[in-house]
């Protein structure tokens, strides 16, 4: 059994919930099942929130088995006249302050009774409140075998440690000068690569060169729309499309026709009975499903039940090689989980770099520049250029969706950053008000990948712009593919697969995380001192490592371990 207690301040809607995640976070150390984790975050929210508003202050206590956890929240405040009236849903007695953020909706105490296994409430008028509450737990079910496509290379490593804080899920370290991947909390999403300078981080098949391609005539090349409107302000993405024709592939496509299919596939899902929770995400970027399934596995319901839109590329030309231009590590490495097995017929996987696409076409641009071939003439020459002020551009008949004609009630959020803050609001039921959700883990979406040479800013302008004068044809046909292989949990923080050996492992983390300094300062190698509590525990590193542990409080830590 393990036990944590917070501190909960009166009046501190800043610092709110501080505890409950604190909880959540604990729970998914010891692998609980995420319907689990889901009742338990509303059930302890609604709690300390409780306390926040109504009173001038209390605790939280809980204790883990490999059964149940028991939470008890206790306050300091007037006490509750009338027990039972506070029970009705509407009822509240919050403040005019505490209204205004948006809270003292009168469910507080009936979400935690709806959401618990056993509730208590017990009040004494100007002493206090006492809730107690008790949530069952069972393993998380998981997956364990997935392929990561992010290579490290310790030779171009220059020690930075850049990559320790860009990493979003801690998954990197970097010791002896060497960086590493713990590839169990790898997502594959390309932050470290664009925090390393040294490009010590790449993405495999980084090398892969278009003269490496056998039987590159009878391919298709699979491109994303960035790399058209990647190549400087004098090619607008028509041109580029008919250079990358004279590649010597048998065809050219974009991925953009299948984001779309998708995105309305998702949207339609959203609409229907049969939809389990909502809002509902669209799995449009791998390293966001691989996000959700790694530290948000209580959200994976909510995930639309298709392909991502470079898998379905790869289901609807699965009778033919495709040599796949890939933007980001996440989606070579979900089309490697579609790779045929041993014995198995069918096309090989080829991906290769956009860098290594975009050299080859502006060789035969700045060639077109001198004479050696034709520009695109006529009516998609003037649909390419950039309309004049106050000009709306002409969009050619049957071209799919421009990206900005998104589906009635889609919010689309970029950036990890603000992905986590969104997932976490939907984990704990907070974002009520939005049925579709598009999140990528780029800042401006794929355009935004640090693979690209533009900025996003500007291609996406680029794309918009110059995009009318490619025909639906030109960008080929799409569709929502179902999908293939199910969502599912990873084991991600998991510290053992047994729930009472991880219980017993978090509790060895609590007693060397309160012997570190707390400076998350990366010195260790380790991006922070949490992470570095883990890797002790977990034997991947010893308490040396911290250049500010002296040896006798370590040999102490050591025997307490």
């Amino acid at each position: 059994m393990e036990f944590v207690s917070y501190d909960i301040a009166g009046n501190d809607f800043q610092r709110a919930g501080a505890a409950s995640r604190s909880i959540k976070e604990h729970l998914k150390r010891i692998g609980a099942g995420a319907e689990a984790i889901r009742r338990a975050m509303i059930a302890a929210y609604e709690a300390e929130m409780n306390v926040v508003i109504h009173s001038v202050g209390g605790r939280l206590e809980a204790s883990f088995t490999d059964s149940q956890i028991d939470v008890s929240v206790i306050d300091e405040g007037p006490g509750i006249p009338d027990v039972e009236q506070a029970m009705v849903e509407g009822y509240s007695t919050a403040g005019p302050e505490a209204r205004a953020l948006g809270f003292g909706a009168g469910m507080g105490l009936p979400n935690i009774r709806r959401n618990s296994d056993r509730f208590r409430i017990a009040s004494k008028m100007g002493e206090g409140t006492r809730v107690s509450f008790t949530i069952m737990l069972s393993p998380e079910s998981t997956r364990l075998t997935r392929p990561i496509s992010l290579y490290a290379s310790a030779d171009r490593c220059r020690d930075c440690r850049a990559c320790l804080s860009a990493c979003p899920t801690q998954a990197m370290r970097v010791r002896g000068g060497r960086p590493g991947v713990l590839e169990h909390l790898c997502i594959d999403c390309a932050a470290c690569i664009a925090a390393c300078s040294s490009q010590a981080l790449l993405m495999r098949d980084e090398l892969v060169s278009l003269d490496t391609l056998q039987n590159k005539g009878e391919m298709l090349l699979a491109i994303p729309p960035a790399l058209l409107a990647g190549c400087g302000p004098d090619y607008p993405p028509a041109q580029v499309l008919a250079a990358l024709r004279g590649l010597g592939f048998s065809g050219v496509i974009t991925s953009e026709p299948y984001e779309l299919a998708l995105r309305d596939a998702a949207a339609a899902t959203a609409t229907s009975a049969e939809t389990p929770r909502t809002p509902v995400i669209v799995p449009s970027c791998p390293a966001i499903v691989n996000l959700i399934e790694l530290r948000f596995p209580s959200l994976v319901p909510h995930l639309a039940p298709f392909d991502s839109p470079w898998e379905a590329i790869q289901a609807a030309h699965s009778d033919r090689p495709v040599a796949y231009v890939v933007s980001c590590p996440s989606q070579r490495s979900a089309l490697l989980m579609h790779a045929p097995a041993a014995g198995e017929s069918a096309a090989p996987i080829e991906c290769v770099t956009p860098e290594v696409v975009r050299q080859a076409v502006m060789i035969r641009l700045t060639g077109a520049s001198a004479g050696t071939a034709k520009e695109p003439s006529g009516a998609a020459s003037r649909a390419a250029e950039p309309a004049a002020a106050g000009e709306t551009p002409t969009t050619v008949p049957g071209t799919p969706a421009a990206p900005s004609d998104l589906p009635d009630g889609l919010l689309t959020v970029t950036g990890l950053s603000h992905v986590i803050a969104v997932l976490e609001e939907i984990e704990d039921g907070l974002l009520e008000d939005v049925r579709v959700i598009e999140l990528y883990a780029c800042d401006g979406g794929c355009f935004g990948s640090p693979l690209l040479a533009e900025d996003h800013h500007v291609a996406s302008r680029r794309w918009e712009r110059g995009r009318a004068a490619i025909d639906a044809s030109g960008l080929g046909p799409g569709a929502a593919v179902p999908r293939r292989r199910p969502f599912a949990a990873r084991p991600g923080i998991r510290l053992d697969a047994d729930m009472a050996k991880a219980i017993e492992k978090l509790g060895q983390m609590q007693i060397v995380i309160r012997s570190l300094p707390g400076r998350d300062c990366g010195a260790c190698g380790a991006p922070t001192c949490a992470a570095l509590a883990e890797d002790i525990v977990m034997g991947r590193a010893g308490i040396e490592l911290c250049p500010y542990v002296s040896p006798a409080s370590s040999e102490k830590e050591a025997g307490e371990s």
